[in-house]
């Protein structure tokens, strides 16, 4: 939901109880203000009463409606309550009790007494409380019917810059930083916002510049002294008076400094990843490049004594850098070999948009949330870098793939959806 429609949407909620309760005020205040016209008229009629009893000769009976209602009645033993009352009279026309005041009172003239009887009609509450709900009705359409005119409007002319800037953010590549600047506003938040996106923009693509040199720089320098490291060692273990328990030695030694040069390898082509530097894409065919690495490892499924079942009867489309559809392919068919069992067997399928990789082997000794982790290795393979899920997560992630693992019938199931 828009940030406008919230606070409008807010600003409804406050107002309708602020309407109801002025309605409730509305409607005491109106029903009271009826009640004291209704008592004012009668006190006026009271006082006509007064003088036509003054203009009497003798004392007897009047009445001042058709209905007998409202009378003058002379008394002498007075014992009704004088004063004002909410009662009910019979309509005739309307054919119902209709509310009513009456107002009685006792006048004495010349030694007489006489009971004064006055009744006026009132509006219905029903009727006064209807009128009221129709009139809240009306005035929280109109309001609803104006917040909607006003969001609109706030849309198209305040927000207007936000807008515009919220597209920017959307076109802006990191590559392309020359191209992409919020220009100045009239509007001083919206200014600000610019003015300090500008500035962070800036500072990104500052520190994106600097890690990049430093992969660059990183990858060159650190690979000179592994080769030249590597290249003393061989020759060293060429020497002939080395005994066998040091060639054991210089042996393990080869070994690492083989995995440090993979790892150096692995941690470069991670970042390259991530900071997007294989901008070369083309419309790769996912069925020819699974059918290219898998002949490439044909002598490695035979040594291990796999089993290989390959389902590609339909091609997959990608436009994607040929590199990294290498790399993600090689990854997961390296992976599903390093992770085998002896005379297992894997299974590549191609379907749907989908690349489906199966392969048996003993179930996970990690949470499966940590799969995709830098470093977090399975024990069956303590030769794994624990990078090699990481890389393929990352190249999934630059090309909105997914992909999804689970692990039934004693097979590990990793699935990357090119939708």
């Amino acid at each position: 939901m828009k940030l406008i429609s919230k606070t409008l949407i807010y600003y409804l909620l406050v107002s309708l109880p602020l309407l109801i309760i002025a309605g409730l005020l509305s409607y005491f205040l109106i029903n009271s203000e009826l009640k004291d016209g209704t008592d004012e008229t009668l006190m006026n009629e009271k006082v006509n009463a007064e003088r036509l009893i003054q203009s009497l000769k003798e004392p007897k009976s009047i009445y001042l409606s058709s209905d007998s209602l409202e009378n003058i009645i002379p008394c002498t033993d007075c014992k009704l309550k004088s004063g004002f009352i909410d009662t009910s009279i019979y309509n005739s026309v309307e054919k119902e009790n209709v509310g009513a005041r009456m107002l009685r009172s006792y006048y004495t003239f010349e030694q007489n007494t006489y009971q004064i009887t006055l009744i006026k009609t009132t509006m219905e509450e029903e009727e006064l409380l209807e009128g009221i709900l129709a009139t809240f009705a009306l005035i929280v359409g109109f309001l609803i019917m104006s917040f909607v005119i006003v969001n609109w409007l706030l849309s198209k002319t305040l927000w207007k810059p936000f807008y515009s800037t919220l597209s920017e953010l959307n076109k802006y590549e990191i590559q392309n930083h020359e191209q992409h600047h919020f220009n100045e506003v009239n509007t001083l938040e919206f200014n600000q916002l610019n003015v300090a996106l500008n500035k962070m923009m800036d500072k990104i693509y500052s520190d994106y510049q600097e890690q990049k040199e430093f992969t660059e720089n990183a990858s060159h320098e650190m690979q000179t002294p592994l080769a030249i490291i590597k290249a003393n060692l061989s020759l060293l273990m060429q020497s002939d008076n080395l005994k066998e328990d040091e060639m054991n030695r210089l042996q393990i030694i080869e070994n690492t400094i083989k995995k440090l040069a993979s790892l150096n390898k692995a941690l470069i082509l991670l970042s390259k990843i991530e900071n997007n530097q294989f901008k070369e894409n083309e419309s790769i065919s996912i069925k020819q490049f699974t059918s290219k690495i898998t002949d490439n490892y044909i002598d490695l499924f035979q040594s291990k004594d796999i089993t290989l079942e390959l389902n590609l009867s339909e091609d997959v489309i990608v436009k994607m850098n040929p590199t990294l559809a290498e790399i993600l392919l090689t990854n997961l068919i390296q992976n599903a070999i390093r992770h085998n069992n002896e005379k297992g067997k894997i299974i590549i399928e191609l379907k749907q948009n989908q690349f489906t990789i199966s392969n048996s082997g003993e179930p996970l000794t990690i949470p499966q949330e940590h799969l995709f982790i830098r470093f977090k290795k399975n024990d069956a393979s303590k030769d794994s870098l624990g990078l090699g899920l990481s890389i393929i997560k990352g190249i999934v992630k630059t090309y909105g793939f997914r992909i999804n693992y689970d692990y039934s019938s004693s097979l590990h199931h990793f699935q990357v959806n090119f939708n």
